[in-house]
């Protein structure tokens, strides 16, 4: 050990104490300045950290790679388990999506089918997602938001596990697999995936690794009911099944196998599409809009995109969109590019997000990750294998790591207790929201939806006012845009509860 490195771990175990005191008491002053910020703290740490093993190896303990995933696993579930549920009682969720979700699996669990009323529609006709059916026994037993981000963040910690799986079989024993399965738990885009809500796109992350996890290991009835599964999350999941067609064909040689899976993915989300999702919405399906510059149905895109390519290079290869690219890569240490017949699969997810005229896409932390993370993890595990005999290898993944922390070190924030301790605006909140019969029909503010979501209609006011026997809402929203024909109820924190009738 050089003379540096104890310095430096004096250094990191001042820090890692402020970190937790902070975390504690929820911000402190040194010489006048304000600390409020967790992430500040937590870069510095992994600054001082990297530092410490760039004069001196560190050591870790012999844990072997499986215990290290599991515990991974266990901590993710639990850490982010905590987060979410905070983030859901401190008032921080939102009507879209996860009070939309709440009204969706509450209505199917009550027996009236896919309705929502956000706005008032069949479900299916905005986003066809069967695979929440699966959620309706859950929502018997816990009805609500935190059983939903509860499962959603269970899903998604499993995915640690599957990668660990997938690792394993690629390079045996060595402590890298375990290694993997954290990179994986780590990552930025997971984080944003897992924090925001809840989509059931999310579930094609773990379910992904599995089918290939589950190929590999010539288990195909379970590699095909991970390829089911990922069909039912959402419409455009199809879109991942095309991405897991192409790494049979290109990373496994199953060329006839790949392409049948491909080829009948692309056309059942034709099939949603043009008429299934039509026939519960009664109009055409919304969301191509996006890429409306290209076509106004799924033929014309995929046409346009082969045809006239100059329309959307322009489109794809904007500063914003390449410094996306290099943010994917980078969490994990640019290893996907090593194993360029594996990346091949990412082509279809990093279409929709690069071809869209809609910036949120190519967002690293939105859900629109869902269908290009499990395909990039992959890829990386793959170039790792061709370089694990280099001795530097080790240090790739440090990069990894040390590029996840710094773009996900913002999700340490909500540890703090200023965070998830309740202050009086949000109690009266709740005491108001206590006051609405759980049958009446509610026009309210968007943070509060998913509290009060499991009724026949909720709306995000204004709209609903009129249709609505309560509104409840900031009593500046209400001044700004006053509800005719109510009358006040009840006033707290903020917060104005009103009737309608005189």
């Amino acid at each position: 050990m050089t003379r540096a490195a104890r310095p430096l771990e004096a250094v990191a175990a001042c820090v890692a104490l402020l970190l937790v005191t902070l975390f504690v008491t929820g911000g402190f002053t040194v010489a006048g300045r304000p600390f409020t910020r967790a992430d500040e703290f937590v870069i510095l740490l992994a600054v001082i950290v990297a530092l410490r093993a760039l004069v001196a190896p560190l050591r870790w303990p012999e844990v072997s790679p499986a215990r290290v995933a599991v515990a991974g696993a266990l901590g993710y579930a639990l850490v982010m388990g905590f987060i979410v549920v905070t983030r859901h009682l401190g008032l921080r969720t939102h009507a879209l999506d996860l009070g939309y979700y709440v009204q969706l699996v509450w209505s199917m669990a009550a027996g009236r089918g896919p309705y929502v009323t956000l706005p008032p529609m069949s479900a299916w006709g905005d986003h066809l997602s069967p695979v929440l059916y699966l959620l309706v026994p859950l929502d018997w037993v816990a009805p609500g938001a935190i059983g939903l981000v509860i499962v959603q963040t269970l899903v998604l910690a499993a995915g640690g596990l599957a990668v660990f799986g997938y690792a394993a079989r690629r390079l045996g024993a060595a402590p890298a697999s375990g290694a993997f399965a954290l990179l994986f738990l780590a990552n930025p885009s997971l984080h944003g995936i897992n924090i925001r809500d809840i989509h059931p796109q999310a579930f094609a992350i773990t379910l992904m690794v599995v089918a290939a996890l589950a190929f590999d290991a010539g288990r195909y009835v379970w590699c095909a009911a991970a390829l089911a599964l990922t069909l039912a999350c959402r419409e455009d999941a199809a879109v991942a099944v095309v991405g897991f067609g192409i790494w049979l064909a290109a990373a496994r040689g199953r060329r006839r196998l790949g392409a049948a899976l491909a080829v009948a993915s692309v056309l059942l989300l034709a099939f949603d599409l043009k008429y299934l999702m039509p026939l519960f919405r009664g109009e055409p399906y919304p969301h191509l809009h996006r890429y409306a510059y290209l076509g106004s149905s799924l033929g014309e895109i995929l046409l346009n995109m082969v045809i006239r390519p100059w329309r959307w290079i322009g489109v794809a290869l904007t500063g914003g969109k390449l410094v996306y690219l290099l943010v994917m890569l980078l969490p994990l240490g640019f290893l996907p590019l090593l194993a360029p017949r594996v990346l091949l699969a990412v082509l279809p997810g990093l279409a929709l997000n690069l071809l869209t005229v809609d910036p949120i896409l190519a967002n690293f932390r939105s859900q629109y990750q869902a269908f290009v993370l499990p395909f990039l993890m992959l890829a990386a595990i793959e170039g790792y294998a061709r370089i694990r005999d280099w001795r530097r290898a080790p240090a790739v993944l440090a990069l990894g790591f040390f590029a996840s922390v710094l773009l996900t070190a913002r999700t340490t924030n909500d540890l703090m207790i200023t965070r998830w301790r309740l202050d009086d605006g949000q109690r009266a909140a709740y005491s108001l929201m206590r006051r609405i019969p759980g049958d009446a029909a509610v026009s309210t503010n968007e943070r509060l939806v998913p509290h009060l979501a499991m009724r026949r209609q909720i709306f995000v006011y204004p709209t609903g006012a009129g249709i609505s026997t309560y509104i409840l809402d900031l009593e500046v929203v209400l001044r700004t845009q006053p509800a005719t024909g109510y009358r006040e109820i009840g006033r707290a924190g903020g917060w104005i509860l009103l009737q309608s009738g005189s």
